[in-house]
């Protein structure tokens, strides 16, 4: 019981500071609305498997659900939300993935194996639930034990709504948690079945210490690439054919992409919308000084940023531009109007009143239920009265099926919020009692008996009335733009000509090339969402009408298709820039070789014209060297000197930068004893993430996914 006590001891502060309703997406519902009497939506295909929408959207709801109640947040924001969506995607990837092998060579995870990783207590998912030990903050299995049995006997007939609705969060959470530490286990299953494959040597382990362990100081002779003229190079289309064949698995996407090239205004308010908006909060700020009552009413008719509480709060929970201004107003007199470059607004504001407080409060509650009116009355009286003679809050609270541990709360949990009536009264009361107190507290939704049993951090707290106006634009100045960007594109509506002429006529042209439908957003705008799935059903050439988006509706977006880039292979037009670019540079690395032939001593390198000479340290077989004289990092010096004697040069070796001759100068060995035991583990920890990596990349490349959320996510 202990858990399901401990929520319905925050059950009305989660009630009163943070609002009854948790605002939940019912995309669900929508699709009943939206796409009546037609088929199943599918979102995806895996393994020849489609994907429903209805799926996705209870895996979607799921892990939501599950977010918001770890991270106590009633929505997210839209790149939040995207990313979301993204990681509920790849779950289900994941999951299809392994459950094909799982069937396939009998793989199983089950239920006692489940528990046994619930009883160990040591996974990272268990550790993010509630269910941990107040004094050590670890798993408590027994914690979690409770709560499961104790849901289960809930009587929904007798118990508060809001607690039952933080149970059955808290339950539905546990779910959640449960089926991923088996999709986990499935997983580290299935990843130790690779790694017992894994098997080392005596000479494997004995190289791997010495070319992590052995190291040199290394001369290195450069020739740059750079010295030789591209015309020079003479690289001919049978030589970028060739790189082409060579390099093509390189070229393998798995999505199709799309290359398009954008115009987004943002749209910014006038000069004359600033006036306009300049003499509005000057006028709310003259009737700011006249308002006697009624202040959440005014503040709200203002349209202000900043709403208005009837909870006084400290110089944090106000807006810098006004915490900064406090102590230079006198009395109630109003402040402003100003101008805020920081937030671009204009803002008064009035100090109604200023109080004495602390931004730390610790505090008992005990929620009195009982089945009448006249009944929770009676039954409040006796406890608050037992309270005042002396009786512990903990034990009174154990006797009514309550957790009356004593619980912190600061400024910062409600002072940005606009409390009023039952909320503002709650906090007032608080903030109002000295250490010790008791308080008998009955309000419209609940009836509570409080104890503040310390106090911190004594702070000044102000009740304030805000005015804060953001700058933005008329509907004149959003007309005046919509009607330029329009007319242009009516003129330039084909991607050649869009492309050709934006710039001349005053847009600024953006191009993304290889965009794909997981972006969520065209250019990074909110709200964008149309403009994308454009974009996957346009044909080359073609131009998109106006989008208006941006948070605000304050952009306007445009896209022209420039090009479609199919799964597959990337044909070598696609990738000529750079193949032509490698093919030179294996054109001028053969001219270099020539001129290092036959220099094997420092000197004979030093006279070679052009040469570009580094001393570098600390070399060794498995890292890359950077080389500051060609801004290049080159990761074959460690291999060319590594069996070098002292004093002698490598071949010419074709460079990242050039073309150059590395030769020892000295050698050491790293100070660290060679331990074949975890010589052995160490190999297996590298390779094993490499194999494992490579082959759920190719159970994803044989799934042949096909990813289609755009079209109504």
């Amino acid at each position: 019981m202990a858990t399901l006590q401990k929520i319905r001891s925050k059950g009305t502060l989660l009630l009163i500071v943070i609002g009854a309703a948790l605002l939940a997406f019912i995309l669900g519902d929508a699709w009943k609305i939206l796409r009546p009497n037609q088929g199943v939506v599918m979102v995806g295909e895996i393994n020849g498997e489609s994907v429903t929408a209805q799926d996705y959207q209870k895996e979607l709801e799921k892990y939501s659900d599950a977010l918001k109640f770890q991270n106590n947040i009633s929505s997210f924001t839209d790149d939040q939300y995207n990313a979301v969506k993204d990681e509920v995607w790849n779950y289900i990837i994941r999951k299809s993935l392994l459950d094909k092998e799982s069937k396939a060579i009998g793989l199983k995870v089950t239920d006692a194996e489940i528990e046994a990783v619930i009883q160990e207590g040591n996974n990272t998912l268990l550790r993010q639930t509630p269910f941990q030990n107040p004094q050590t903050g670890a798993f408590d299995v027994d914690n979690l034990m409770e709560f499961l049995a104790a849901y289960k006997e809930l009587d929904r007939s007798q118990l508060p709504a809001e607690y039952l609705n933080n149970a059955d969060q808290l339950y539905s959470y546990w779910c959640f948690i449960e089926d991923n530490l088996r999709q986990n286990r499935y997983l580290t299953k299935y990843l130790s079945i690779l790694e017992a494959s894994l098997v080392t040597n005596p000479i494997s382990r004995k190289d791997s210490y010495e070319t992590r362990a052995k190291r040199a100081d290394i001369l290195l002779a450069t020739l740059p690439y750079s010295q030789i003229p591209d015309s020079l190079a003479g690289v001919t289309a049978s030589d970028v054919q060739k790189l082409y064949n060579g390099k093509k698995q390189l070229y393998k996407q798995d999505v199709e992409t799309r290359d398009i090239s954008y115009i987004d205004v943002e749209i910014l308010p006038s000069e004359a919308d600033r006036a306009a908006l300049l003499s509005e909060v000057t006028g709310y700020a003259v009737q700011l000084s006249d308002v006697n009552d009624e202040f959440a009413s005014f503040i709200r008719l203002t349209e202000s940023a900043v709403p208005f509480s009837e909870v006084p709060r400290t110089k944090d929970g106000l807006p810098d531009d006004v915490a900064a201004r406090l102590d230079s107003v006198n009395g109630s007199e109003v402040y402003g109007p100003y101008y805020n470059v920081a937030d671009d607004s204009y803002n008064a504001f009035r100090i109604l009143s200023t109080v004495n407080g602390y931004d730390s409060i610790q505090y008992s509650q005990i929620q009195v239920v009982a089945a009448t009116p006249d009944a929770v009355e009676k039954l409040a009286d006796s406890i608050y009265n037992a309270v005042l003679k002396g009786e512990d809050m903990m034990e009174l609270g154990l006797k009514y099926s309550q957790n009356a541990t004593p619980q912190w709360i600061s400024s910062a949990a409600y002072e940005t919020a606009a409390l009023s009536g039952d909320n503002a009264t709650y906090v007032n009361t608080l903030n109002s009692m000295k250490k010790g107190e008791v308080r008998n507290l009955k309000l419209d939704q609940a009836t509570l008996i409080l104890k503040v049993t310390d106090l911190r951090n004594p702070v000044k707290k102000y009740n304030t009335a805000v005015v804060k106006r953001y700058a933005y634009f008329s509907n004149e100045t959003s007309n005046d733009a919509y009607n330029k960007l329009s007319a242009f594109v009516a003129g330039n509506n084909t991607a050649e000509l869009l492309n050709a002429n934006a710039e001349d006529n005053g847009f600024r042209l953006l191009n993304n090339p290889d965009f794909t439908s997981y972006s969520h957003t065209v250019g990074g705008v909110s709200k964008s969402h149309d403009a994308l799935r454009w974009v996957f059903d346009a044909k080359p050439g073609e131009v998109s009408r106006l989008y208006e988006v941006g948070e605000e509706n304050d952009h306007l977006l445009v896209v022209a298709l420039n090009g479609i880039h199919k799964k597959g292979y990337r044909p070598i037009d696609d990738v000529k820039a750079a193949l032509q670019t490698e093919a030179l540079k294996d054109k001028k690395a053969g001219i270099l070789f020539e001129k290092f032939a036959g220099c094997n001593t420092a000197s004979a390198l030093r006279s070679v014209d052009g040469v570009r000479i580094d001393t570098v340290k600390y070399v060794n077989f498995i890292s890359p060297s950077y080389i500051s004289s060609t801004f290049s990092s080159e990761p074959l010096i460690g291999a060319a000197v590594y069996n070098l004697e002292n004093g002698s040069f490598s071949a010419p070796v074709k460079g990242e930068g050039g073309v150059w001759v590395a030769g020892k100068v000295s050698d050491d060995t790293y100070a660290s004893e060679y331990d074949d035991k975890d010589e052995a583990e160490r190999i297996k920890s590298q390779i094993g993430r490499v194999i494992a990596n490579g082959v759920l990349q190719e159970l994803y490349n044989k799934a042949d996914v096909e990813d289609t959320r755009y079209r109504n996510f």
